[in-house]
Protein backbone atom coordinates (compact mmCIF):
# COMPACT_ATOMS: atom_id res chain seq x y z
CA UNK A 1 0.00 0.00 0.00
CA UNK A 2 1.21 3.49 -0.79
CA UNK A 3 1.94 5.87 2.05
CA UNK A 4 2.99 9.51 2.06
CA UNK A 5 6.50 8.53 3.12
CA UNK A 6 6.75 5.92 0.35
CA UNK A 7 5.57 8.43 -2.25
CA UNK A 8 8.25 10.85 -1.12
CA UNK A 9 10.92 8.16 -1.22
CA UNK A 10 9.88 6.96 -4.68
CA UNK A 11 9.88 10.49 -6.09
CA UNK A 12 13.16 11.40 -4.36
CA UNK A 13 11.35 14.21 -2.53
CA UNK A 14 11.93 15.49 1.01
CA UNK A 15 10.12 13.40 3.59
CA UNK A 16 7.10 15.29 4.96
CA UNK A 17 6.16 15.14 8.63
CA UNK A 18 2.75 13.60 7.90
CA UNK A 19 2.42 9.95 7.03
CA UNK A 20 -0.76 8.06 6.28
CA UNK A 21 -1.98 5.35 3.95
CA UNK A 22 -3.08 6.31 0.44
CA UNK A 23 -5.97 4.09 -0.56
CA UNK A 24 -6.56 5.26 -4.14
CA UNK A 25 -5.39 7.67 -6.82
CA UNK A 26 -7.73 10.02 -8.70
CA UNK A 27 -7.42 12.64 -11.42
CA UNK A 28 -11.01 13.89 -11.12
CA UNK A 29 -11.53 16.30 -8.22
CA UNK A 30 -15.12 15.08 -7.85
CA UNK A 31 -13.79 11.64 -6.87
CA UNK A 32 -11.35 12.94 -4.27
CA UNK A 33 -11.76 11.83 -0.65
CA UNK A 34 -9.80 11.29 2.54
CA UNK A 35 -6.67 9.14 2.11
CA UNK A 36 -6.42 9.58 -1.65
CA UNK A 37 -3.80 11.03 -3.96
CA UNK A 38 -5.12 13.71 -6.31
CA UNK A 39 -3.00 14.01 -9.45
CA UNK A 40 -3.44 17.44 -11.03
CA UNK A 41 -3.40 17.18 -14.80
CA UNK A 42 -3.30 20.13 -17.17
CA UNK A 43 -5.82 19.70 -20.00
CA UNK A 44 -6.89 21.92 -22.86
CA UNK A 45 -9.97 23.09 -20.96
CA UNK A 46 -9.38 22.23 -17.31
CA UNK A 47 -6.27 22.51 -15.14
CA UNK A 48 -6.38 20.17 -12.15
CA UNK A 49 -4.23 22.55 -10.13
CA UNK A 50 -7.24 24.87 -9.90
CA UNK A 51 -9.00 22.40 -7.58
CA UNK A 52 -6.17 21.82 -5.13
CA UNK A 53 -6.93 24.74 -2.78
CA UNK A 54 -10.55 23.66 -2.27
CA UNK A 55 -9.58 20.01 -1.78
CA UNK A 56 -6.85 21.01 0.64
CA UNK A 57 -9.38 22.94 2.69
CA UNK A 58 -11.99 20.16 2.63
CA UNK A 59 -9.83 17.14 3.50
CA UNK A 60 -7.18 16.53 6.15
CA UNK A 61 -5.52 13.36 4.84
CA UNK A 62 -5.02 13.90 1.12
CA UNK A 63 -1.90 13.99 -1.06
CA UNK A 64 -1.40 16.21 -4.08
CA UNK A 65 0.77 15.65 -7.15
CA UNK A 66 1.32 18.48 -9.62
CA UNK A 67 3.79 20.41 -11.73
CA UNK A 68 3.26 23.92 -10.32
CA UNK A 69 4.51 25.31 -6.99
CA UNK A 70 1.63 25.22 -4.49
CA UNK A 71 1.32 26.05 -0.79
CA UNK A 72 -0.85 23.44 0.94
CA UNK A 73 -1.39 22.15 4.47
CA UNK A 74 -1.56 18.56 3.18
CA UNK A 75 1.47 16.93 1.48
CA UNK A 76 2.13 18.25 -2.03
CA UNK A 77 4.72 16.79 -4.40
CA UNK A 78 5.87 18.93 -7.30
CA UNK A 79 7.18 16.93 -10.27
CA UNK A 80 8.16 17.62 -13.86
CA UNK A 81 5.66 15.17 -15.38
CA UNK A 82 2.62 13.94 -13.46
CA UNK A 83 2.04 10.93 -15.71
CA UNK A 84 5.65 9.81 -15.40
CA UNK A 85 5.52 10.27 -11.63
CA UNK A 86 2.40 8.09 -11.48
CA UNK A 87 4.32 5.49 -13.48
CA UNK A 88 7.13 5.40 -10.92
CA UNK A 89 4.58 5.14 -8.10
CA UNK A 90 2.83 2.27 -9.87
CA UNK A 91 6.17 0.46 -10.27
CA UNK A 92 6.94 0.84 -6.57
CA UNK A 93 3.40 -0.21 -5.61
CA UNK A 94 3.42 -3.37 -7.74
CA UNK A 95 6.89 -4.39 -6.56
CA UNK A 96 5.43 -5.19 -3.13
CA UNK A 97 2.38 -7.11 -4.36
CA UNK A 98 2.01 -10.81 -5.26
CA UNK A 99 -0.14 -10.26 -8.36
CA UNK A 100 1.09 -11.72 -11.65
CA UNK A 101 1.05 -9.01 -14.31
CA UNK A 102 -0.47 -9.93 -17.68
CA UNK A 103 0.20 -7.34 -20.37
CA UNK A 104 -2.09 -7.32 -23.41
CA UNK A 105 -1.60 -5.50 -26.70
CA UNK A 106 -2.53 -5.92 -30.36
CA UNK A 107 -3.93 -4.03 -33.32
CA UNK A 108 -7.49 -5.31 -32.95
CA UNK A 109 -9.46 -6.81 -30.10
CA UNK A 110 -7.07 -6.17 -27.20
CA UNK A 111 -9.83 -4.75 -24.97
CA UNK A 112 -12.14 -7.70 -25.67
CA UNK A 113 -9.27 -10.13 -25.13
CA UNK A 114 -8.43 -8.40 -21.85
CA UNK A 115 -12.05 -8.78 -20.73
CA UNK A 116 -12.09 -12.42 -21.87
CA UNK A 117 -9.00 -13.06 -19.73
CA UNK A 118 -10.60 -11.39 -16.71
CA UNK A 119 -13.68 -13.58 -17.14
CA UNK A 120 -11.59 -16.74 -17.66
CA UNK A 121 -9.56 -16.21 -14.49
CA UNK A 122 -12.46 -15.08 -12.27
CA UNK A 123 -13.60 -18.57 -11.16
CA UNK A 124 -10.10 -19.41 -9.94
CA UNK A 125 -8.64 -16.26 -8.42
CA UNK A 126 -9.11 -12.62 -7.53
CA UNK A 127 -8.11 -10.58 -10.55
CA UNK A 128 -8.24 -6.92 -11.52
CA UNK A 129 -7.63 -5.18 -14.81
CA UNK A 130 -7.78 -2.13 -17.01
CA UNK A 131 -11.09 -0.30 -16.88
CA UNK A 132 -12.46 0.32 -20.36
CA UNK A 133 -9.53 1.07 -22.62
CA UNK A 134 -7.34 3.08 -20.24
CA UNK A 135 -4.25 1.84 -22.02
CA UNK A 136 -2.10 4.95 -22.44
CA UNK A 137 0.56 6.86 -20.49
CA UNK A 138 -2.01 7.81 -17.86
CA UNK A 139 -4.31 4.80 -17.86
CA UNK A 140 -1.59 2.17 -17.46
CA UNK A 141 -0.07 3.67 -14.28
CA UNK A 142 -3.55 4.25 -12.82
CA UNK A 143 -4.42 0.61 -13.50
CA UNK A 144 -1.21 -0.51 -11.80
CA UNK A 145 -1.92 1.68 -8.79
CA UNK A 146 -5.41 0.18 -8.46
CA UNK A 147 -4.09 -3.38 -8.03
CA UNK A 148 -4.75 -4.53 -4.46
CA UNK A 149 -2.93 -6.75 -2.01
CA UNK A 150 -5.63 -9.38 -2.48
CA UNK A 151 -5.27 -9.60 -6.29
CA UNK A 152 -3.53 -12.70 -7.54
CA UNK A 153 -3.34 -11.39 -11.11
CA UNK A 154 -3.77 -8.09 -12.94
CA UNK A 155 -4.58 -7.83 -16.65
CA UNK A 156 -3.22 -4.58 -18.04
CA UNK A 157 -3.97 -3.44 -21.57
CA UNK A 158 -1.23 -1.46 -23.33
CA UNK A 159 -1.87 0.64 -26.41
CA UNK A 160 0.53 2.50 -28.65
CA UNK A 161 0.60 5.08 -31.41
CA UNK A 162 4.21 4.59 -32.45
CA UNK A 163 7.53 2.90 -31.81
CA UNK A 164 8.87 3.14 -28.28
CA UNK A 165 5.54 3.79 -26.57
CA UNK A 166 4.96 0.30 -25.20
CA UNK A 167 8.62 0.23 -24.23
CA UNK A 168 7.96 3.41 -22.22
CA UNK A 169 4.95 1.84 -20.48
CA UNK A 170 6.92 -1.28 -19.56
CA UNK A 171 9.48 0.88 -17.75
CA UNK A 172 6.78 1.09 -15.07
CA UNK A 173 4.68 -2.04 -15.58
CA UNK A 174 6.81 -5.11 -16.28
CA UNK A 175 4.71 -8.06 -17.48
CA UNK A 176 5.09 -11.61 -16.22
CA UNK A 177 3.09 -12.77 -19.22
CA UNK A 178 2.85 -10.83 -22.50
CA UNK A 179 -0.09 -11.33 -24.88
CA UNK A 180 -0.11 -10.00 -28.46
CA UNK A 181 -3.47 -10.56 -30.15
CA UNK A 182 -2.65 -9.71 -33.78
CA UNK A 183 -1.01 -7.30 -36.20
CA UNK A 184 -3.40 -5.24 -38.32
CA UNK A 185 -3.18 -2.04 -40.35
CA UNK A 186 -4.25 0.49 -37.70
CA UNK A 187 -1.48 3.07 -37.13
CA UNK A 188 -0.10 2.65 -40.66
CA UNK A 189 -0.38 6.42 -40.97
CA UNK A 190 2.42 6.77 -38.41
CA UNK A 191 4.29 3.48 -38.65
CA UNK A 192 4.14 3.05 -42.46
CA UNK A 193 4.28 -0.77 -42.51
CA UNK A 194 2.84 -3.83 -40.76
CA UNK A 195 6.42 -4.85 -39.97
CA UNK A 196 6.85 -1.66 -37.94
CA UNK A 197 3.50 -2.24 -36.23
CA UNK A 198 4.70 -5.72 -35.25
CA UNK A 199 7.97 -4.28 -33.97
CA UNK A 200 6.06 -1.78 -31.81
CA UNK A 201 3.73 -4.45 -30.40
CA UNK A 202 6.59 -6.85 -29.71
CA UNK A 203 8.12 -4.28 -27.36
CA UNK A 204 5.80 -5.89 -24.80
CA UNK A 205 7.53 -9.25 -25.34
CA UNK A 206 10.96 -7.64 -25.26
CA UNK A 207 10.15 -6.33 -21.77
CA UNK A 208 9.75 -9.84 -20.34
CA UNK A 209 12.28 -10.72 -17.68
CA UNK A 210 11.97 -14.48 -17.53
CA UNK A 211 8.24 -14.58 -18.20
CA UNK A 212 6.30 -16.08 -21.10
CA UNK A 213 4.85 -14.58 -24.27
CA UNK A 214 1.53 -15.78 -25.67
CA UNK A 215 1.32 -14.81 -29.33
CA UNK A 216 -1.05 -15.21 -32.25
CA UNK A 217 0.63 -18.09 -34.05
CA UNK A 218 -1.42 -17.59 -37.20
CA UNK A 219 0.29 -14.24 -37.79
CA UNK A 220 3.65 -14.70 -39.59
CA UNK A 221 4.95 -11.43 -38.12
CA UNK A 222 4.48 -12.88 -34.62
CA UNK A 223 5.15 -16.61 -35.01
CA UNK A 224 8.73 -17.29 -33.95
CA UNK A 225 9.50 -13.57 -34.08
CA UNK A 226 11.15 -13.65 -30.65
CA UNK A 227 12.95 -16.98 -30.49
CA UNK A 228 15.14 -15.73 -27.64
CA UNK A 229 12.06 -15.48 -25.41
CA UNK A 230 9.86 -18.24 -24.02
CA UNK A 231 6.86 -18.15 -26.37
CA UNK A 232 3.61 -20.06 -26.66
CA UNK A 233 1.11 -19.66 -29.47
CA UNK A 234 -2.65 -19.62 -30.01
CA UNK A 235 -4.63 -19.84 -33.24
CA UNK A 236 -6.29 -22.16 -35.71
CA UNK A 237 -3.18 -23.67 -37.31
CA UNK A 238 -1.85 -27.06 -36.21
CA UNK A 239 1.43 -25.69 -34.85
CA UNK A 240 -0.28 -23.63 -32.12
CA UNK A 241 -0.14 -24.67 -28.46
CA UNK A 242 -3.73 -23.51 -27.95
CA UNK A 243 -5.91 -24.12 -30.99
CA UNK A 244 -9.53 -24.56 -31.99
CA UNK A 245 -10.79 -27.62 -33.86
CA UNK A 246 -14.24 -28.82 -34.96
CA UNK A 247 -15.59 -25.26 -35.10
CA UNK A 248 -19.36 -24.93 -35.30
CA UNK A 249 -20.31 -21.27 -35.09
CA UNK A 250 -18.75 -20.23 -31.79
CA UNK A 251 -18.67 -23.74 -30.33
CA UNK A 252 -15.41 -25.63 -30.75
CA UNK A 253 -12.94 -28.08 -29.28
CA UNK A 254 -10.08 -26.27 -27.59
CA UNK A 255 -6.86 -28.27 -27.76
CA UNK A 256 -4.11 -27.45 -25.29
CA UNK A 257 -0.87 -29.15 -24.18
CA UNK A 258 -2.00 -32.33 -22.48
CA UNK A 259 -5.68 -32.35 -23.39
CA UNK A 260 -8.76 -30.82 -24.95
CA UNK A 261 -12.07 -29.36 -23.77
CA UNK A 262 -15.37 -28.34 -25.38
CA UNK A 263 -16.14 -24.62 -25.40
CA UNK A 264 -19.40 -22.86 -26.36
CA UNK A 265 -19.15 -19.07 -26.39
CA UNK A 266 -22.01 -16.71 -25.63
CA UNK A 267 -20.61 -13.97 -27.87
CA UNK A 268 -21.08 -13.94 -31.63
CA UNK A 269 -18.50 -14.07 -34.39
CA UNK A 270 -15.82 -16.62 -35.19
CA UNK A 271 -13.18 -13.97 -34.46
CA UNK A 272 -14.16 -14.35 -30.80
CA UNK A 273 -12.67 -17.84 -30.87
CA UNK A 274 -9.21 -16.30 -31.12
CA UNK A 275 -9.93 -14.13 -28.07
CA UNK A 276 -11.10 -17.21 -26.16
CA UNK A 277 -7.97 -19.14 -27.13
CA UNK A 278 -5.80 -16.33 -25.80
CA UNK A 279 -7.77 -16.19 -22.55
CA UNK A 280 -7.53 -19.95 -22.06
CA UNK A 281 -3.80 -19.85 -22.82
CA UNK A 282 -3.21 -17.19 -20.18
CA UNK A 283 -5.09 -19.17 -17.55
CA UNK A 284 -3.39 -22.43 -18.46
CA UNK A 285 0.06 -20.82 -18.25
CA UNK A 286 -0.90 -19.53 -14.81
CA UNK A 287 -1.82 -23.05 -13.72
CA UNK A 288 -5.62 -22.69 -13.64
CA UNK A 289 -7.62 -25.90 -14.08
CA UNK A 290 -9.15 -26.19 -17.60
CA UNK A 291 -12.65 -26.78 -16.21
CA UNK A 292 -12.50 -23.45 -14.36
CA UNK A 293 -11.22 -21.67 -17.46
CA UNK A 294 -14.10 -23.16 -19.45
CA UNK A 295 -16.60 -21.82 -16.91
CA UNK A 296 -15.10 -18.34 -17.01
CA UNK A 297 -14.82 -18.19 -20.79
CA UNK A 298 -18.36 -19.42 -21.35
CA UNK A 299 -19.66 -16.84 -18.85
CA UNK A 300 -18.31 -13.94 -20.94
CA UNK A 301 -21.14 -12.01 -22.62
CA UNK A 302 -19.22 -9.16 -24.22
CA UNK A 303 -18.99 -5.48 -23.41
CA UNK A 304 -20.74 -2.30 -24.47
CA UNK A 305 -20.01 -0.77 -27.90
CA UNK A 306 -18.11 -3.88 -29.00
CA UNK A 307 -20.71 -5.92 -30.87
CA UNK A 308 -23.19 -5.36 -28.04
CA UNK A 309 -26.48 -6.71 -29.38
CA UNK A 310 -30.00 -5.96 -28.20
CA UNK A 311 -33.47 -5.87 -29.73
CA UNK A 312 -35.38 -2.60 -29.45
CA UNK A 313 -38.85 -2.12 -30.91
CA UNK A 314 -38.43 -5.15 -33.16
CA UNK A 315 -35.05 -3.99 -34.50
CA UNK A 316 -31.87 -5.93 -33.63
CA UNK A 317 -29.12 -3.38 -33.01
CA UNK A 318 -25.45 -4.42 -33.09
CA UNK A 319 -23.50 -1.62 -31.41
CA UNK A 320 -19.86 -1.92 -32.48
CA UNK A 321 -19.15 1.79 -32.41
CA UNK A 322 -16.08 1.93 -30.22
CA UNK A 323 -13.53 1.71 -33.01
CA UNK A 324 -12.92 0.37 -36.49
CA UNK A 325 -10.21 -1.04 -38.73
CA UNK A 326 -10.46 -3.20 -41.85
CA UNK A 327 -10.00 -6.35 -39.73
CA UNK A 328 -12.63 -5.45 -37.15
CA UNK A 329 -14.98 -4.26 -39.91
CA UNK A 330 -14.70 -7.66 -41.58
CA UNK A 331 -15.39 -9.48 -38.31
CA UNK A 332 -18.46 -7.35 -37.57
CA UNK A 333 -19.84 -7.72 -41.11
CA UNK A 334 -19.53 -11.50 -40.89
CA UNK A 335 -21.61 -11.43 -37.72
CA UNK A 336 -24.21 -9.28 -39.48
CA UNK A 337 -24.23 -11.63 -42.47
CA UNK A 338 -25.15 -14.52 -40.17
CA UNK A 339 -28.44 -12.82 -39.28
CA UNK A 340 -31.68 -13.25 -41.23
CA UNK A 341 -32.58 -10.51 -43.73
CA UNK A 342 -32.99 -7.54 -43.75
CA UNK A 343 -29.42 -6.72 -42.71
CA UNK A 344 -28.34 -3.09 -42.72
CA UNK A 345 -24.72 -2.01 -42.25
CA UNK A 346 -24.21 1.59 -41.14
CA UNK A 347 -20.49 2.12 -41.72
CA UNK A 348 -18.27 5.13 -41.13
CA UNK A 349 -14.70 6.31 -41.54
CA UNK A 350 -11.74 4.19 -40.47
CA UNK A 351 -8.88 6.40 -39.32
CA UNK A 352 -5.07 6.13 -39.07
CA UNK A 353 -4.73 3.80 -42.08
CA UNK A 354 -2.16 5.90 -43.90
CA UNK A 355 -1.37 4.60 -47.39
CA UNK A 356 -3.88 1.77 -46.84
CA UNK A 357 -6.75 4.26 -46.45
CA UNK A 358 -8.31 3.99 -49.90
CA UNK A 359 -7.75 0.25 -50.33
CA UNK A 360 -9.01 -0.50 -46.82
CA UNK A 361 -12.29 1.35 -47.33
CA UNK A 362 -12.86 -0.08 -50.78
CA UNK A 363 -12.25 -3.61 -49.51
CA UNK A 364 -14.94 -3.11 -46.87
CA UNK A 365 -17.41 -2.16 -49.61
CA UNK A 366 -16.44 -5.18 -51.68
CA UNK A 367 -16.82 -7.44 -48.64
CA UNK A 368 -20.35 -6.13 -48.02
CA UNK A 369 -21.27 -7.23 -51.53
CA UNK A 370 -19.65 -10.66 -51.18
CA UNK A 371 -21.40 -11.32 -47.88
CA UNK A 372 -24.77 -10.37 -49.30
CA UNK A 373 -25.50 -7.52 -46.90
CA UNK A 374 -28.94 -6.27 -47.88
CA UNK A 375 -28.40 -2.56 -47.37
CA UNK A 376 -25.32 -0.41 -46.73
CA UNK A 377 -25.42 3.15 -45.40
CA UNK A 378 -21.98 4.79 -45.62
CA UNK A 379 -21.44 7.89 -43.48
CA UNK A 380 -18.44 10.21 -43.52
CA UNK A 381 -15.84 11.63 -45.88
CA UNK A 382 -13.70 8.48 -46.05
CA UNK A 383 -16.74 6.18 -46.04
CA UNK A 384 -17.59 7.57 -49.48
CA UNK A 385 -14.97 5.10 -50.73
CA UNK A 386 -16.99 2.26 -49.18
CA UNK A 387 -20.07 3.53 -50.99
CA UNK A 388 -18.24 3.85 -54.32
CA UNK A 389 -16.95 0.27 -54.07
CA UNK A 390 -20.45 -1.15 -53.69
CA UNK A 391 -22.23 -2.61 -56.73
CA UNK A 392 -25.70 -1.52 -57.83
CA UNK A 393 -27.61 -2.42 -54.69
CA UNK A 394 -29.64 -0.88 -51.86
CA UNK A 395 -27.08 1.68 -50.71
CA UNK A 396 -27.03 5.18 -49.24
CA UNK A 397 -24.47 7.83 -48.45
CA UNK A 398 -24.35 10.85 -46.13
CA UNK A 399 -21.31 13.10 -45.59
CA UNK A 400 -21.92 13.43 -41.85
CA UNK A 401 -23.64 11.76 -38.92
CA UNK A 402 -26.07 14.66 -38.60
CA UNK A 403 -27.14 14.35 -42.23
CA UNK A 404 -27.50 10.59 -41.92
CA UNK A 405 -29.91 10.60 -39.00
CA UNK A 406 -33.17 11.62 -40.77
CA UNK A 407 -32.66 9.11 -43.59
CA UNK A 408 -31.68 6.35 -41.17
CA UNK A 409 -34.86 6.97 -39.17
CA UNK A 410 -36.91 6.37 -42.31
CA UNK A 411 -34.84 3.44 -43.52
CA UNK A 412 -34.93 1.10 -40.50
CA UNK A 413 -38.07 -0.99 -39.95
CA UNK A 414 -39.09 -3.60 -37.35
CA UNK A 415 -37.52 -6.95 -38.21
CA UNK A 416 -34.26 -5.40 -39.46
CA UNK A 417 -30.82 -6.10 -38.03
CA UNK A 418 -28.65 -2.98 -38.00
CA UNK A 419 -24.88 -2.91 -37.48
CA UNK A 420 -23.19 0.38 -36.50
CA UNK A 421 -19.43 0.42 -37.05
CA UNK A 422 -16.90 3.28 -37.37
CA UNK A 423 -13.87 4.80 -35.71
CA UNK A 424 -14.71 6.21 -32.29
CA UNK A 425 -14.34 9.86 -33.26
CA UNK A 426 -17.21 9.50 -35.74
CA UNK A 427 -19.61 9.49 -32.79
CA UNK A 428 -21.73 6.62 -34.08
CA UNK A 429 -22.86 5.91 -30.52
CA UNK A 430 -25.14 8.92 -30.97
CA UNK A 431 -26.71 7.27 -34.01
CA UNK A 432 -27.33 4.15 -31.92
CA UNK A 433 -29.00 6.17 -29.16
CA UNK A 434 -31.15 8.06 -31.68
CA UNK A 435 -32.33 4.85 -33.34
CA UNK A 436 -33.17 3.25 -30.00
CA UNK A 437 -35.16 6.32 -28.99
CA UNK A 438 -37.08 6.22 -32.25
CA UNK A 439 -37.83 2.53 -31.76
CA UNK A 440 -39.20 3.20 -28.29
CA UNK A 441 -36.34 2.77 -25.80
CA UNK A 442 -35.31 5.94 -23.98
Amino acid sequence: MLTVQKIASTLNAPLPEQDFAVKNVVTDSRKAAENCLFAALEGERVDGHAFIAALDEKYHNIVFLGTKPMATRNPYFQVCDVREALGFLAKAHLAELPARIIGVTGSVGKTTTKNFILSALAPAMQVSGTLGNMNNELGVPLTGLAVSEKDQAAVIEMGMRGLGQINYLTCFITPDLAVVTNIGVSHLELLKSRENIAKAKLELVDALQGGTALLNGDEPLLYQARSQKTCRYFGLSAHNDYRAEKIDGTAFTLCYPGGSIEIALQVEGEHQIMNALAAFGVGHLLGVEPVLLKAGIEAFTGDGRRQFTETVGGVTVIDDTYNASPDSMAAALKVLASKPPRRIAVLGDMLELGAYEELGHRQVGELCARLGIDCVFAVGKLAKMIYDALPDMDKYYAPSREEALPLLAELVKPGDTVLFKASNSMGFDKLVVALKERMGKK
